[in-house]
């Protein structure tokens, strides 16, 4: 007799299919998932820019679950990602969808950072989702089953200075989500907006952020591990349009979410300023 484990893994593969795309699955989040859905029995595609990298998560995982990895080298801002992620997965089954990418390169005032920075982040973070999206999702809808989760992120819950294109796409992200769950309900797709706050991944590491330390300083501002963030994703994938990961993120709701948008975008924009040693100016009303 299967344990309840099979039995909740054979539902999800039931509802999901057998084969998931992860976009930006090579490290971090991504590969979390796809060590998750791979433990579940899901075959795996996963797509991401750095080969060296992309390989050597699909030969770990491989060695370590009974399940098939593929992998496709390319960059999700690329005018022909549907062309090559359509190639990629010919006869294959995409049942699940997770993408994972975007995280900001650089920071700084929006004025001292090159127009390019911020449009790739609007190509990366709004037009791949978009894209996927529409080239998975017309054949869960003939399906009748699917899933697809986006990582959005907090710094998307309201405006911050340092940020200003990342905060923007990644709000996007978490809109375009929420109405997707709406919007493809009745065909069967199971959609999520998942929210990320600081997590220990290789691509924040490289921008140089210390989360000891910041986490000596401030307990509340530990990072999560990206595993935590995956499993918290893919628990709550079809129960609702929105989850943010972590107690302590989600302890900032009533925050984020205030009326008082001024004390918000204020508030946000410290916190990036202090992590990353901005000299930084309180914004207010200019006139009575």
């Amino acid at each position: 007799m299967s344990d309840s484990s099979d039995t909740t893994d054979s539902i999800f593969r039931e509802h999901y299919g057998e084969w998931a795309l992860i976009a930006g699955g090579s490290d971090g989040i991504g590969a979390a998932f796809a060590d998750q859905l791979a433990a579940r029995g899901l075959n795996l595609l996963l797509l991401a820019r750095r080969e060296e990298t992309l390989a050597e998560c699909a030969a770990s995982i491989g060695a370590r679950h009974d399940v098939e990895v593929r992998t496709v080298c390319a960059d999700l801002m690329a005018a022909d990602l549907a062309d090559r992620v359509r190639q990629a997965s010919s006869g294959l089954e995409l049942g699940m969808l997770v993408y994972n990418a975007g995280s900001p390169t650089s920071l700084g005032r929006f004025l001292d950072q090159p127009v390019e920075a911020a449009l790739n982040l609007v190509a990366l973070n709004c037009n791949g989702p978009i894209t996927l999206a529409h080239l998975l999702g017309g054949e869960m809808r003939k399906r009748g089953r699917g899933g697809m989760i986006f990582m959005t992120s907090v710094a998307g819950l309201a405006g911050s200075a340092y940020q200003v294109a990342y905060s923007a796409t990644k709000s996007f992200d978490q809109v375009f989500a929420e109405a997707l769950w709406q919007d493809l309900y009745s065909a069967g797709i199971d959609v999520l907006s998942l929210v990320a706050g600081a997590t220990r991944t290789p691509s924040v590491a490289r921008m140089g952020l210390d989360f000891d330390k910041l986490a000596a300083d401030n307990p509340s501002a530990a990072a999560m591990k990206p595993e935590d963030v995956a499993r918290e994703g893919l628990a709550q994938l079809g129960r609702g349009p929105l989850w943010v990961a972590g107690e302590g993120n989600r302890a900032l709701l009533p925050l984020l979410f205030s009326p008082d948008r001024e004390n918000v975008i204020n508030a946000l924009s410290v916190g990036v300023a202090t992590v990353h040693g901005f000299e930084h100016v309180t914004a207010g009303s200019r006139h009575s």
